[in-house]
């Protein structure tokens, strides 16, 4: 087949420039991080549970190719609509599906599906137990499920310096750990698997840096803004801005004594494979 050489790309427009550097950095480590490890069937039908804006639904739809069947599952409808812009670029990507629809109530029939592929969400759903469960219901026996997460420890620097800023304000100290401590860690996915009917056959764990100038850039990157810094806010508004205020203080105290902010990230694969 050369079906590849009808679409030549024209790189002066804006659909192209929409779709060519979407892909942020804290996903993208943790993605490639699955791709690393997942091992590449042919002929598959495999779903992207929290499919976001399409990472990385389409990288794996392009590497296992056109014999595979890939669908992309999100409740974010904004991130689904930008998905289907790209969808729409990427023409030739015919092996894609996307549709709306809850991790808790997969719009799908029983055993429709070979592998199930999540990134960076299991932290996020409101009861992984019960998507776990919903996730057996449509996997064939002997499909796999596969999550790349951040566990427990994440920014472990961070929370260290938080909790001695907030002192003995018990409230708020409670409220932070409620927020370090809802991300899973390794037994406890692994639990949830064997229980919801997988057996986890791989478990892959490695760690990377996130490396800043100082806690000011830290607190102000755009990754800090979307992704965590509501799970943050753990004192009365009151006392919010001296406490930042504070807590940015120690972290540039930090990163002047080690030249720069140095935050450690954990990551965990975890593949599992349903039994009955």
């Amino acid at each position: 087949m050369t079906d590849y050489l009808q679409h030549p790309i024209n790189y002066n427009t804006t659909a192209f420039a929409n779709i060519f550097d979407e892909m942020s950095l804290w996903g993208a480590r943790f993605g490639m991080f699955m791709l690393d490890h997942l091992e590449l069937r042919g002929g598959i039908t495999a779903l992207d549970l929290g499919c976001g804006t399409g990472f990385p639904l389409f990288e794996l739809a392009h590497v296992h190719g056109p014999s595979s069947r890939f669908y992309g599952v999100d409740i974010w409808k904004a991130g689904l609509e930008r998905a289907a812009q790209k969808l729409a670029y990427y023409n030739w990507l015919k092996n894609v599906v996307l549709i709306e629809g809850d991790g808790a109530r997969l719009p799908f029939p029983d055993s429709s599906f070979d592998l199930i592929v999540s990134n960076l969400t299991i932290n996020n759903f409101d009861n992984p137990g019960t998507v776990l469960v919903e996730c057996a219901r449509v996997m064939q026996k002997n499909g796999r499920i596969v999550f790349a997460t951040n566990p427990k420890g994440h920014m472990r620097e961070f929370y260290e310096i938080y909790r001695d800023v907030l002192g003995n304000n018990a409230a708020a100290l409670e409220k932070l750990a409620a927020n370090e401590n809802h991300r899973l860690g390794r037994d406890e996915i692994s639990t949830l698997l064997e229980s919801a009917g997988f057996r986890v056959n791989r478990v892959v764990e490695d760690e990377f840096t996130l490396r800043f100038l100082d806690g000011s850039a830290f607190l102000r990157h755009s990754l800090t803004r979307v992704g965590f810094l509501d799970g943050w806010r753990v004192t009365d508004p009151a006392e919010e801005e001296v406490v930042f205020a504070a807590l940015e203080d120690r972290l540039n105290a930090l990163a002047r004594e080690h030249g720069e902010l140095r935050l450690t990230v954990p990551m965990l694969y975890v593949e599992g494979t349903k039994h009955r």
